[in-house]
């Protein structure tokens, strides 16, 4: 019996997600794990329902076990972010496939442009079109176009670009799980309309802290899980209740602090210094670092690195356990063949990780802090030590 795959947000789950884990079933999958980001997201922000709400829509709208994507992976750029989740579900042992969306719809077209960019001879093509002080994802697709031609217009699309991602780390662990892509339908990653039901995550979380009506783009039961959870997001939302926090960080900080923080080169920390000095706001600190070749979504990531206490030198090279945060009955069936093929400890409770090594405590413990910042940011705070209290979800 096929067990699947996917990497994901859910930031919140809604009607597409529901759609994706369907043609995952029609595609053969009797069985789903879902790698979820915790309560920090990959743009650098706080998830708009915490990880446990998060969970309960996914195992009601098709995944029978949800496992999480640390916060060091989950907050990183598409590359760290996607081989944290492909190395995490390859560590189960028991996974087949990996199943993504993507613009394109084309596996075997995604797999040529990875075979691509794996070859060494695209790295001198990349440092000259960096030279001229573009972003390295232009420069990236520059590099390529020289090498596949047309087809390499592709990696304009984010969701293309993270399938590519599963694919290279795919290959470069030698998983022999399988890839597989499902054609992305009626609303774009980042767009701003809504169509028969179907809208975009970002869509959908600016209609939540506006306070606006959104229950036609979730399914009804993720609907009813939202308006029930306990600690729901404030209608300012999560990342204006951090605001002052961020700032305090970064105000405390000096320069030689924030050279180590990840994604700073080039004396990107002078740049960064200086703005924090003129700015009395997030947005107005962002607007003053970005530039062409520093987009928005890095700048936010390294504040939230800031923020975190996230380091370049103390980062994991890959996910040192395995955190259950929920699961059900064909979920539990997972867990039982995991328990024996995995290659790392798996993690239900508190009292697990006291028995795994001192890299995956230490983590666990990072991970928990993190939580603990989060817990500032609801519409009424929550306690230190969620994580620690919290045992996985049982869903029957």
């Amino acid at each position: 019996m096929k067990i699947s795959a996917v990497i994901c947000e859910y930031n919140p789950f809604h009607n597409g997600h529901e759609y994706m884990l369907s043609e995952m079933k029609k595609g053969g999958a009797a069985y789903i794990v879902a790698c979820m980001s915790g309560n920090f997201c990959q743009r650098g922000e706080a998830a708009v329902y915490d990880k446990y709400t998060r969970t309960k829509a996914a195992l009601k709208g098709g995944a029978d076990l949800v496992i999480e994507l640390p916060v060091s992976f989950a907050c990183a750029g598409a590359e760290r972010f996607a081989y944290g989740g492909v190395s995490l579900i390859d560590s189960l042992g028991c996974v087949d496939e990996l199943v993504f969306g993507s613009e394109c719809g084309d596996t075997e077209l995604l797999t040529l442009i990875a075979e691509a960019l794996a070859d060494e001879k695209l790295n001198d093509e990349l440092k000259n079109a960096l030279s001229h002080g573009v972003t390295f994802a232009s420069a990236r697709q520059s590099a390529l176009e020289k090498n596949i031609g047309e087809k390499a217009s592709l990696l304009s699309q984010p969701n293309n670009i993270l399938a590519v991602e599963y694919i290279k780390a795919l290959r470069k662990i030698n998983s022999d799980i399988q890839p597989r892509t499902i054609l992305r339908k009626y609303a774009d990653h980042d767009g701003d309309k809504e169509f028969n039901g179907f809208a975009g995550a970002k869509y959908i979380r600016e209609k939540i802290i506006s306070g606006e009506d959104y229950k036609s783009l979730v399914p009804e039961y993720a609907f009813d899980i939202y308006n029930n959870a306990e600690f729901p997001p404030p209608l300012c939302g999560r990342m204006k209740k951090l605001e002052p926090v961020i700032l305090y960080k970064l105000r405390t900080m000096d320069v030689s602090e924030i050279a180590c923080l990840p994604d700073i080169s080039e004396g990107l920390e002078n740049r960064i210094i200086s703005a924090v000095r003129d700015s009395a706001g997030v947005d107005e600190l962002i607007d003053k670092i970005k530039t062409k070749r520093y987009t928005r979504a890095r700048i936010q990531r390294i504040l939230m690195y800031a923020l975190l206490g996230v380091k370049k030198n103390e980062l994991s090279s890959k996910p040192c356990y395995i955190h259950i945060l929920g699961f059900n009955e064909k979920g539990r069936e997972i867990l039982k063949i995991a328990k024996k093929s995995a290659s790392l400890p798996v993690i239900m409770k508190y009292s697990d990780i006291k028995k795994a090594d001192e890299q995956a405590q230490s983590d666990y413990i990072f991970e928990s802090r993190a939580d603990d910042i989060y817990a500032l940011t609801g519409e009424k705070p929550d306690i230190c030590g969620r994580l620690m209290l919290t045992s996985a979800i049982t869903e029957s």
